[in-house]
């Protein structure tokens, strides 16, 4: 490692081996920090007195070797500056009483080796010496003082705290002796808060003739000019601050850095301008710091790593049993070696590296163990339970009971703050570390609806032990009420049955705490899914005032406003009350969702678009997945009811990817549905038949996602001309509706489609009934709806009432807000116009309906609006005579007429003629009207031949 910052001390060393060859003896202590660079200083300044000619005998003190007599005196003699009689002869003395083991180091200098039979004085005083200990140190002293007399001797000695006993009562022996001798004794030494060998460093420093050098941390200047020395100018100046910050000026951190940095650059990475990269070197560097002192000091480092903010000198000392005192000494150490900074790791890859070196049984006993003294303190929650997650539960079974009770507190804590992984690390090992089975089956509950929040599919795993706590008993009414919930989700109707008639009977007392949520779940279930609350009465949830009523209460009235007809004007004021005054979360998000539905529901659809923004918002701030996914897929069926179809299928998409099939359960249906229809009204029909065959689960068809999604599907057969299986999914709406008795138009509006169906199979009697009855039903005063309505009524009704009628379409879809259906209708209007001999009108008409469907993309309709299309030949109304037989067919009539004649299928006419195969259905709706025929077989044969072949060149 370069000498950095290390000049003073450099020249201080030579003006002392100047003295020193005057003959005036002296002492240098080196004191330092972990790897501060004493033994760098310590040999840079031996190989300048070596080259210079000095006898240098040096050595290295090791805690391996500390009770080995002599050690440290052994290595000094072992090197070439003595002759090898004086060095065998000295090895022979130290041989001859230095075969036992040197005294436990206290703190003082331990005797040296004594005769037990002799009455010797160092067996009454541990600082003495000893007659036998005096010859052999007699004898070494002669013979270095010998050496000085020839030349300056330097005795080096590396990490002195680690020299044994003998040898550190040999040099203080030779210190008493070598005032005039040509001698220079160098000695590093850890800088200690209070230092080991307290005796031997009070005999070396109290002397006139000891220098005491003070290594310090290296300063930004001195960390500046290492970095220099490795790395490019500018990169250097920019990296001296942060690599000063994180290594505390330590050397050899300092290095680390370095090497990572370089290591970054040679994988490709580019560090931004004072961007430090501290990786595996740096890491490796700490631990080296620690290993190279006593063990005490990693023992202190891994407990402060493991306790963190809470690692006081108290809390170390009883989780490593140890005294604060000594805990608080190693504290200091570790600043001063620039690993910590008040009393903290510097960096995290510090605190990470020395975590890791702790075996994982080792560790988890060490976080047991500080989470019973963190509880024994009254630490806070999360902190006890961060430490009880790491140790995988209490150590001992008499725990259990607060640590379940901690785990709850911290996970609710984490749920607060939107931490949903570690809540659900921690509601887990609650469950397993809790022996009450009660508490289990709530603990689990809690999970469920926890990670439901996430991942629907995982949180399933919870279901059959809650299924099974409830069929013993030991379910709460509280937690059967969030069951009832996720058994509808998951599409369990069985148990869901038997759940809530338990709950019913339960919610008799309507001062039961759930009473409200209760009554929400049962009018939330007879709107989604009606069987299953079929002939069960709903509880309800008593009278509270309104100012004061719960959201769940408020929900359950406004949902029956909903599916029973009531003003449309109280079901928006009372949805925008709930949006308004809930924040969202678990506990409200039914009523929030209930809410949005309402707005739908009553056509308020710009309404409803921005409350899902703004909860969207907040579920994505928060992480919430399946919140997202939920509220996303109602965005989505918003944007489908604005008719803006690109948006609606973009938002449904990435509603539908952020769960698994699996994990939608029977809501898929609502996703899947917006797709299926807005690729219909697009023209994506492949794409439309790909979604239609991604499987669902048989019990959505029980639900309102159900009836979605028939709607959808009915819609993309009637668009790729398969009117009666269209006409199959539309009825099967009606009839489930009926049954379940939430005929509501604004929901799914199944008689719209079933005229469709009927209009393209030529039944113009039976789809103008179905208007008219959908005109009747409750709900079907909104804009949106009504004007849909008449738009398909008015291509049931005779010519002359089509105009009236879909101008007042064109008015209420306006109002309304649904692009894609206003284009329809103006679509229509265009038509009617044409008919009637309104051509001005009728091209006016269609260039706004063109832009309305090129705005919305869908492309079938702007195909059929392209100019240049010949317009129709109006048809004659009023008191002129309306021709008959082939005069009375349009010229695109004739043109579609022609080619069904030649056995041409609906959706090849459609392509050959650049339209929709809706268009073609109606274009043969009029063509079997006026030519009084019910089938494409009973055209007549006689069709011109002209047209014939003008067809035919198409």
């Amino acid at each position: 490692m370069a000498l950095v910052e290390r000049g003073e001390e450099l020249a201080a060393l030579g003006r002392l081996y100047a003295e020193s060859g005057r003959g005036r003896g002296q002492v240098a202590l080196i004191s330092g920090g972990v790897a501060s660079g004493k033994t760098e200083l310590l040999h840079a300044f031996a190989d300048r007195v070596a080259a210079d000619g000095a006898a240098l005998l040096t050595a290295t003190g090791s805690r391996a070797e500390r009770t080995l007599p002599f050690g440290v005196l052994r290595q000094l003699f072992a090197g070439p500056a003595l002759s090898g009689a004086a060095a065998a002869g000295i090895a022979e003395l130290i041989g001859e009483v230095g075969g036992g083991e040197s005294q436990p180091d206290t703190g003082a200098v331990p005797q040296a080796p004594t005769d037990p039979t002799a009455a010797d004085p160092a067996a009454t005083d541990p600082t003495a010496i000893g007659r036998t200990g005096a010859r052999v140190l007699d004898e070494v002293c002669a013979a270095l003082l010998e050496l000085a007399a020839e030349r300056t001797v330097v005795i080096a000695v590396d990490d002195v705290q680690f020299a044994d006993g003998e040898s550190l009562q040999a040099l203080l022996y030779l210190r008493r002796r070598m005032r005039f001798a040509r001698v220079l004794v160098l000695l590093t030494e850890w800088a200690l808060p209070r230092p080991t060998q307290a005796v031997f460093r009070a005999e070396v420093t109290r002397q006139p003739n000891t220098t005491h050098l003070r290594l310090a941390p290296l300063s930004l200047a001195g960390v500046a000019e290492l970095l220099a020395g490795r790395l490019d100018p500018a990169t250097a100046v920019a990296l001296a601050p942060v690599h000063h910050a994180v290594s505390g000026g330590n050397p050899l951190l300092v290095t680390a850095l370095v090497n990572d940095h370089r290591a970054a650059v040679r994988s490709g990475l580019r560090p931004g301008d004072g961007a430090v990269v501290v990786g595996q070197e740096f890491g490796t560097a700490v631990l080296a710091c620690l290993h190279r002192w006593e063990p005490a000091m990693l023992q202190v480092a891994r407990g402060l790593a493991l306790l963190g903010d809470a690692g006081s000198p108290v809390l170390l000392g009883s989780l490593l049993d140890i005294t604060s005192d000594a805990a608080a000494q190693v504290l200091d150490v570790l600043e001063l070696a620039g690993l910590l900074d008040g009393g903290r790791f510097r960096h995290p890859v510090a605190k990470a590296a020395v975590l890791d070196s702790i075996a994982p049984a080792d560790r988890r006993a060490l976080h047991a163990r500080a989470a019973r003294l963190l509880y024994r303190d009254g630490a806070p929650a999360d902190e006890v339970a961060r430490h009880l997650t790491a140790a995988d539960g209490a150590e001992e079974p008499g725990e259990q009971t607060w640590a379940v009770e901690v785990l709850r507190h911290a996970a609710q804590e984490d749920l607060v703050a939107d931490r949903m992984d570690l809540a659900v690390r921690r509601l887990e090992l609650a469950a397993r570390t809790s022996g009450d089975v009660d508490e289990r089956a709530d603990i689990t509950t809690q999970l469920l609806r926890v990670e439901w929040r996430r991942n629907p599919s995982a949180a399933a795993r919870h279901l059959p032990s809650l299924r099974a706590a409830r069929a013993q008993g030991r379910l709460s009414d509280r937690n059967a009420v969030h069951l009832a919930k996720f058994l509808l989700w998951y599409g369990h109707t069985e148990e869901l049955s038997g759940t809530l008639s338990g709950l019913a009977a339960a919610a008799a007392d309507r001062a039961a705490p759930m009473a409200g949520q209760l009554s929400l779940v049962f009018h939330w279930l007879a709107f989604l899914y009606p069987p299953v609350v079929a002939g069960m009465p709903a509880p309800e949830a008593g009278q509270p005032q309104p100012l004061l009523a719960n959201p769940w209460t408020r929900a359950s009235a406004m949902l029956d406003r909903v599916r029973f007809g009531g003003p449309r004007e109280e079901i928006v004021v009372a949805a925008e009350h709930i949006l308004q005054s809930c924040r969202l979360g678990e506990q409200t998000l039914g009523s929030q969702l209930s809410a949005l539905a309402a707005l739908v529901h009553a056509d308020r659809n710009d309404r409803a678009a921005h409350w899902c923004d703004s909860l969207l918002s907040d579920a994505t701030a928060r992480g919430a997945l399946t919140w997202q996914a939920v509220i996303g897929a109602m965005r989505a069926e918003v944007a489908l009811r604005q008719g803006d179809l690109p948006a609606a299928a973009e938002l449904a998409t990435a509603a539908f990817d952020k769960l698994s099939p699996q994990g939608w359960g029977v809501a898929i249906g609502v996703p899947l549905s917006t797709r299926v229809a807005a690729a219909t009204a697009m023209g994506r029909h492949e794409e439309a038949a790909a979604l239609l065959r991604v499987p669902v689960p048989d019990s959505m068809y029980q639900t309102q996602f159900g009836l979605q999604y028939l709607y959808a599907r009915g819609s993309h057969y009637l668009a790729t001309d398969r009117p009666h299986a269209a006409l199959a999914d539309f009825q099967r709406c009606g009839e489930l509706m009926s049954g379940w008795d939430v005929d509501l138009p604004a929901l799914v509006p199944w008689r719209s489609g079933a005229a469709q169906a009927q209009l393209a199979l030529g039944n113009r009697e039976n789809a103008r009934a179905l208007m008219t009855d959908q005109l009747t039903r409750p709900g079907c005063e909104g804009a949106r709806t009504r004007g849909a309505t008449l738009r398909i009524l008015a291509a049931a009704t005779t010519a002359e009432r089509r105009v009236p009628l879909l101008t007042e379409a064109v008015d209420l879809l306006h109002t309304g807000g649904d692009r894609f259906e206003l284009a329809r209708a103006l679509l229509d209007l265009s038509h009617a116009h044409s008919a009637a001999g309104e051509c001005e009108k009728a091209r006016t008409v269609a260039r706004r309906a063109l832009q309305m469907a090129k705005g919305c993309q869908a492309e079938p309709l702007s195909r059929e609006l392209l100019p240049g299309r010949e317009p129709e030949v109006p048809e004659q109304t009023g008191r002129h005579q309306e021709p008959t037989g082939m005069d009375a067919l349009s010229e695109a009539e004739r043109r579609v007429a022609v080619l069904a004649a030649l056995g041409h299928t609906n959706r090849e006419i459609g392509g050959k003629l650049y339209i929709t195969v809706s268009t073609v259905e109606q274009h043969l709706t009029r063509v079997y009207r006026k030519l009084n025929v019910s089938r494409r077989t009973d055209l007549p044969a006689g069709l011109p031949r002209q047209l014939l072949a003008t067809a035919e060149d198409r």
